[in-house]
């Protein structure tokens, strides 16, 4: 197969991956990775280079690091205690695996929220900290929109 059919394949292939950034638990980055080196490795790297390859790595590193910190900073902006963010990241999968895609954002709420309430906190205190959480969560999804973008962005000129 020749070098553009496979590499509008490959485009129209990790294209999408970028709007799934925008669901909760949706593993797009991993998904869009794995595409890339797949890419590379039908065409022998010879148009995707070992450190083209690195830097869309360091993106697909970045936003890791950017879904599992994103709400534990919000959290722990809005004041919430440590317990609560070990109780909302608790939240988050069970919110996740009973409705998915999007229940683990209600999940982390109720989960910060309540905690916060056990914990004596006011209900003042503890909406602040359930919704720095979720602002958190928000911050984090709009981020890794743009690494989704710059990842894309950078997948269709290294190949180009």
């Amino acid at each position: 197969m020749n070098h553009l059919a496979l590499s509008i394949i490959f485009t129209v292939l990790i294209f999408p991956a970028v709007f799934f950034v925008l669901i909760p638990m949706m593993p797009a980055f991993f998904y869009m990775f794995v595409m890339t080196m797949l890419y590379g490795l039908i065409e022998n790297f010879k148009y995707l280079t070992g450190s083209e390859l690195a830097v869309l790595a360091v993106i697909f590193c970045l936003s890791v690091v950017v879904d599992y910190t994103a709400g534990i900073i919000g959290a722990k902006y809005g004041g919430a205690s440590k317990k609560s963010i070990l109780y909302g990241i608790f939240g988050v999968i069970v919110g996740s695996i009973l409705f998915p895609p999007f229940g683990g954002l209600p999940g982390l709420f109720i989960a910060v929220f309540v905690c916060e309430l056990f914990l004596n906190k006011t209900r003042s205190q503890a909406f602040k900290a359930a919704k720095g959480s979720l602002l958190g969560v928000f911050t984090g999804i709009a981020l890794n929109f743009v690494l989704a973008l710059t990842f894309f962005s950078l997948f269709v000129f290294f190949i180009l």
